[in-house]
C-alpha cells in the first residue's frame, strides 16, 4: 500500500493543485491579472507538498 501511494502522489498531488487554482480563479476573478497564474502557482505548490510527503513516507 504505501509503495502504491508514494507512486501516485507525485501524479495526483499537482493535478489537485491546479484544479484548486482553477477553482479560486473562478471565484475571485479579480484578483489575478492571469489566470493561468494561479494554476501554476497551485500545481506548483501540488509539487512540493509531493516531494514532501514522499520523504516522509520513506
Amino acid at each position: 500500500m504505501n509503495k502504491k501511494a508514494s507512486d501516485v502522489i507525485p501524479y495526483v498531488l499537482p493535478v489537485l493543485g491546479g484544479l484548486i487554482g482553477i477553482f479560486y480563479v473562478n471565484f475571485r476573478e479579480t484578483s489575478f491579472l492571469n489566470p493561468m497564474l494561479a494554476v501554476a502557482v497551485g500545481v506548483f505548490l501540488g509539487w512540493g507538498a509531493a516531494q514532501l510527503l514522499r520523504r516522509l513516507m520513506r
